[in-house]
């Protein structure tokens, strides 16, 4: 298919050829993060158009795409299209169950057809299980997966209702106003599609390393994600379930319904994001008539009164709330942001989607970028998610209008020759697709470690360095979401002769990961420019929390949620609600997925080239990815779109959370037919002439449980689901799932036991694994060391010394 077009040129992909075979969200970013590193991909689409054409975000999904239509349902159409994929390098495909094999489309017919393919299919559920004859719309997998409770949390927290512990403090009661999102009862609507997007990060990790696979065994594969194991990667922190829940430091209030996230509402009717909430800063500033500086106006490391994430801490959390609240209300959010900044805490202003677009230091970046749009003209979207310094790719192209480039896709198909029966090849032994590659990871709290948890999950030997004294933080429930399956050396790199020993180890490693501040990383003596003197094929990811005009900040998943508008648009804020940093959002581990989806294009690339090079991408580049959604026109008009609701129940009638007679359903009829067999469902298409639809048809659901209610609605053909609370009380029991390795568990030195999410996606010839719990400290020191050739008398020395640490 290389031959249809001329190549664009550019980018880490460069020459890889996808065909588009998916409709929805998930499979069409996707692919749009893999054009944007330069392949070349043609959307296969039905005669009416992929779904995501009705979208506001298909304008940005679509960009530098080609577009051919196809009508599957005829057998020469079908035929041609699997001539197509015969020459391609990828093929993505969102098949129903069963539907690829009637077609002769599915994963083991084309890559027999053409071995050297990587096909990827992304489905709502897997297959094997109860659900996966389910409906695949984002929102009704966060309903039917109990993910919409999940977003500000349970009363006592997520770990121990998930270990059937009872709750810390189960009478406090927050204060009016400590609440995250709609203050009311049940769960909520999410505006950002989680399920599809992290299932979209899920399936570009999973191409990209199997092509970097493909380019060292010569064999493509199958790969397979779905919607339910992105799911189990919003909710990483959470869904876990531990034998001692109590354990010292294990649990945390950050989970807890009655717990806020940072959310500050300020004079000027404007909201803040600050967090980690420390009081001194906040009442020091405040305590005059203007917002000043003081000996009082601490960076929250110094701030003795710092809410720690204890689920004691709740209390304290509670106690100062009141008074924050009311210090935040004196004084507008610039005012705030400025001394913030000023300080060095952690606070950013609440914007809308739009907003962030129209940032000028986000366009100066490339984080946001212009991009021409047949029929639209210049428009503002979401820039590429990361970027690798040695393959810059070109810019983006208009998405393509319906079939423009039909006649030339169906031209060259006719070309294309049916691929000659060859004898079966003894494929190598199989291994995991990163087996062989050293990672060090240098990562702090979550988005580096997460990003490095996934090449440990792909084969990599990933050498976490911790620093002496990290034990009370690799001890959380968050900690130990994201640093499983590696070995920890524990070493003081500000020591001389520590910093030798990770020179050392660099010289021998292909990627070194980390989410420091580029000053830090600098001061240490370990930035990309002194690394790369010593191995010139090294990779070196370095993910920070904003773009460069912010790198002096402290940045995290909260406030980058705040400066891209996934707070704003999760809140409800254009409809009047209050912002809502979700509990299963995706900045962090948004940011991690694309650290590593960096390093395995870069390692790919390195294949081809033998050059390393730096990686770079960010939580709040994640968290505009998170709202590519939205987009502007050149003079600044916001593209049409829905907004959700200041209740968070929906952004309409029939995409809607309904309080039934027992229990939410959840409902997302999305053509008309549909909309029209639901009113009937209820009592009548002539409920649709109701001045208040969404009333109307709450007060009907209402007479019945959201169970009966599912019943009929599936028998009539309405897409919906019950809005489970107990799916994951009961994941971890599922034997389906369990035999699929989507949940998984291990002894773990701290908790007894612990059961987590399993593997995250599936190779047919290169399997992902699980390498082990997650760390203890220092539990890797003596191998590693030994490794690099240190024997046990110079071992003890630096351990005397303070250098290194050791645990048995």
């Amino acid at each position: 298919m290389a031959a249809l077009a001329d190549r664009r040129g550019g980018g880490a992909l460069d020459g890889i050829t996808v065909l588009d075979l998916s409709d929805g969200i998930a499979g069409a970013v996707t692919t749009m993060l893999l054009v944007d590193q330069g392949a070349e991909v043609t959307v296969i689409e039905p005669p009416a158009g992929n779904s995501i054409r009705s979208m506001s975000g298909g304008v940005v999904w679509a960009r530098s795409k080609r577009s051919a239509v196809f009508d599957l349902g005829m057998p020469e159409d079908a035929a041609a299209v699997r001539a197509l994929a015969a020459e391609a390098d990828v093929v993505v495909a969102s098949f129903a169950p069963g539907e690829a094999e009637r077609l002769e489309l599915d994963g083991a017919t084309l890559c027999a057809d053409n071995p050297a393919l990587v096909y990827c299919a992304i489905t709502a559920y897997g297959s094997g299980n109860r659900h996966c004859d389910r409906y695949d719309d984002p929102a009704l997998v966060a309903a039917r997966t109990g993910l919409m409770w999940e977003a500000r949390g349970w009363l006592g927290g997520a770990i121990a209702r998930m270990s059937g512990s009872s709750p810390v403090n189960p009478d406090l009661v927050a204060p009016e106003g400590c609440i995250d999102g709609a203050e009311r009862a049940g769960p909520l609507f999410p505006y950002t599609p989680i399920p599809a997007l992290a299932a979209a990060y899920l399936a570009t990790t999973a191409i990209s390393a199997a092509l970097f696979s493909r380019a060292v065994t010569g064999f493509g594969q199958q790969v397979h994600t779905s919607q339910l194991q992105g799911v189990l990667a919003a909710t990483w922190g959470a869904w876990q379930r531990a034998r001692h829940p109590d354990a010292a430091g294990y649990d945390s209030w950050i989970f807890d319904s009655r717990g806020m996230r940072g959310m500050f509402e300020c004079a000027d009717g404007r909201w803040v994001c600050y967090w980690v909430p420390a009081p001194a800063f906040v009442l020091g500033a405040s305590a005059r008539d203007e917002l000043a500086i003081s000996d009082e106006t601490r960076p929250v490391g110094d701030d003795p009164s710092r809410i720690l994430p204890d689920p004691d801490e709740l209390v304290v959390l509670h106690h100062y709330f009141p008074e924050m609240a009311a210090a935040f209300r004196r004084f507008p959010a610039r005012d705030w942001v400025r001394i913030a900044g000023e300080v060095g805490v952690a606070l950013q202003p609440v914007r809308s989607p739009e907003e962030a677009l129209a940032d000028p230091a986000l366009l100066d970046c490339g984080s946001v970028q212009k991009v021409h749009v047949d029929g639209i003209g210049t428009t503002v979207q979401v820039g590429t998610a990361y970027r690798l310094s040695r393959c810059p790719p070109r810019p983006p192209a208009s998405p393509p209008a319906l079939n423009r480039d039909g006649d030339a896709v169906r031209a060259a198909a006719a070309c294309i020759r049916p691929p000659a029966a060859t004898p079966p090849v003894d494929q190598p032994i199989p291994r995991p697709p990163l087996d062989g590659i050293r990672v060090l990871d240098l990562g702090l709290a979550v988005a580096g470690p997460w990003g490095a948890q996934l090449l440990s999950d792909l084969g990599a030997d990933v050498i976490k360095v911790n620093r002496l004294y990290d034990q009370f933080w690799h001890g959380t429930h968050m900690a130990m979401a994201c640093n499983r399956g590696k070995r920890s050396l524990a070493v003081d790199l500000k020591h001389p002769r520590g910093l030798e020993l990770l020179h050392r180890l660099v010289d021998s490693a292909d990627v070194v990961h980390h989410n420091m501040r580029p000053d830090a990383v600098r001061r240490l003596g370990v930035d990309y420019d002194s690394l790369k003197a010593r191995n010139s094929r090294l990779i070196y990811c370095q993910t920070t929390g904003f773009d460069p005009s912010r790198a002096h900040l402290p940045g995290n998943d909260q406030t980058g949620a705040a400066l891209a508008g996934v707070a704003y648009e999760d809140g409800g804020c254009a409809s009047g609600g209050r912002p809502i940093w979700n509990l299963t959002s995706l900045g962090d581990v948004g940011n991690g997925f694309l650290s590593a989806i960096g390093v395995v294009q870069a390692l790919f690339d390195r294949e081809r080239t033998g050059v390393g090079q730096l990686v770079e991408t960010s939580i709040l580049d994640a968290q505009l990815l998170n709202a590519s959604y939205a987009w502007l026109a050149d003079d600044g008009t916001a593209a049409p779109r829905s907004h959700l609701d200041a209740m968070q129940y929906g952004t309409g009638p029939f995409r809607r959370l309904y309080d039934t007679a027992e229990g939410w359903l959840c409902i997302a009829a999305s053509d008309e037919g549909a909309q029209r067999r639901c009113l009937v469902e209820l009592g009548g298409a002539h409920l649709a002439n109701s001045t208040d639809l969404a009333a109307t048809m709450a007060a009907v659901l209402r007479t019945e449980t959201a169970a009966s209610w599912s019943v009929r609605l599936d028998a009539a053909g309405v897409p919906n689901e019950v809005c489970s609370d107990r799916f994951a009380l009961e994941l971890f029991d599922d034997p389906d799932l369990r035999a699929s390795r989507f949940v998984t568990g291990y002894p773990q030195p701290v908790v007894g036991h612990l059961e987590q999410l399993g593997v995250l996606f599936d190779f047919s010839a290169t399997p992902a694994r699980i390498a082990g719990a997650p760390l203890v400290v220092g539990d890797g020191t003596r191998t590693v060391l030994s490794e690099l050739g240190l024997g046990e008398a110079e071992i003890a020395d630096l351990e005397a010394a303070q250098v290194v640490m050791s645990t048995p």
